[in-house]
């Protein structure tokens, strides 16, 4: 039922390019530059290759024994022995689906570190786009408010305003001017960050816009493609299958270990040579191993389970809110659209119809429904990137 509801909600979000990715380009360059997921990869492959060691046969046992006999004219006795054991062949099975699977966890491991730095970088990039626009809302704002303390200040030398009139349109443009400011100074900390994730001094960093997309064909498949690639619940379910290995593997040991090798006793005027053959019996140190492997194994199975349920409930609670950020944002877009008379706002303060205050006042309305405008895109924007954050 739950998976009905999420699939329908989506079904209800008339949302471009769910199957994208957003700012694919500088992703794309993130993937190849930076530091942290260049170690990852390394980190990755040395532990895909330590999954390789010890998987051989164990080392050959050699021994070389002299006796002196006593008396001394009973001579001396040489033995020599060298051995070769090795496990049952169902046991090397279990070991060699443990190192692929092990192997596989390596691989997950750079995948979920792979997956936080894209979905930073998408979140810097959406700021980026917010800050850039606010500081060009305010830029215009403060080349308006330029304009008309020109004027004033002419209507001021000729006495035709007051002082206070123009005090306070210069304390407007201040005020105007610190906001620009303050975000240009959030844009460029952004930007360094930027920077620092494709690991480079420069970056032109061009978009204004949030991007939209198209949903996919077939939405059903949107989520089970999910389960299969994102990899935080991937680690989880190769976590499952390894305990599996390991529980399979904890009951084949459960078989003796063999030995096989040659021997060779040599005694004063006599030598006797064979082939030696032997068992170990795993009696002690298996004890309580297969019951510990099946307790991981339902922990496991538990874990992920768990954090599917939470996945899923994660992402209809998220389309849900997608859902109502989107008709939000169109409604501010097209009552703004409908009607923006901040055009109309210096005709009017030259006909007398108001005074500097009541401009001022306008003025400030409207720059505040153009941020909020900004604002509900940016919620947007970033509900969006945390909903395909699992699709990266």
């Amino acid at each position: 039922m739950k998976r009905i509801l999420f699939l329908f909600t989506i079904c209800c979000l008339a949302l471009p390019g769910w199957a994208q990715r957003h700012y694919d380009e500088i992703l794309r360059q993130v993937e190849e530059h930076n530091a942290l997921l260049q170690a990852a990869r390394s980190r990755a492959e040395a532990d895909q290759l330590k999954a390789h060691v010890g998987l051989l046969l164990p080392n050959p046992e050699v021994e070389l024994s002299l006796f002196r006999g006593d008396p001394a004219d009973q001579g001396t006795r040489w033995d020599l022995r060298v051995t070769q054991s090795f496990e049952m062949p169902s046991v090397y099975v279990r070991r060699a689906r443990l190192r692929n699977l092990v192997e596989q966890a390596a691989q997950l491991d750079y995948g979920t570190t792979r997956n936080t730095v894209l979905y930073e970088t998408q979140l810097i990039c959406a700021d980026l786009i917010y800050y850039r626009a606010i500081a060009e809302v305010y830029s215009r704002r403060t080349e308006g408010l330029l304009r008309l303390r020109s004027v004033y200040e002419k209507r001021l030398a000729q006495g035709d305003c007051s002082v206070l009139e123009y005090n306070r349109l210069q304390m407007e443009v201040v005020n105007m001017q610190n906001h620009e400011a303050d975000a240009i100074l959030k844009y460029d900390h952004l930007f360094h960050d930027l920077c620092n994730l494709l690991n480079t001094g420069s970056y032109n960093f061009q978009q204004r816009e949030y991007e939209e997309g198209l949903l996919p064909a077939a939405l059903d498949e949107w989520f089970d493609s999910v389960e299969r690639t994102y990899p935080a619940l991937r680690t989880l379910q190769n976590s499952v299958e390894l305990r599996q290995q390991e529980l399979q593997l904890s009951r084949a040991q459960w078989l003796p270990e063999m030995s096989v090798g040659y021997a060779s006793e040599t005694v004063t005027g006599s030598a006797f040579r064979g082939v030696t053959v032997g068992a170990t019996l795993p009696i002690w140190s298996q004890q309580r191993a297969v019951r510990q492997a099946s307790v991981s194994l339902s922990a496991a199975q538990q874990e992920l389970s768990g954090r599917r349920t939470e996945l899923l409930q994660e992402l209809t609670c998220l389309s849900h809110r997608l859902f109502t950020l989107r008709n939000n944002l169109n409604n501010l877009r097209d009552t703004y659209a409908r009607y923006n008379s901040y055009e109309l706002l210096d005709k009017a303060l030259e006909a007398g119809e108001m005074t500097l205050e009541q401009y001022l006042l306008q003025v400030d309305y409207y720059t505040q429904q153009e941020l909020s405008i900004w604002e509900h895109a940016r919620e947007y924007e970033l509900c969006w990137l945390q909903l395909n954050a699992v699709a990266l």
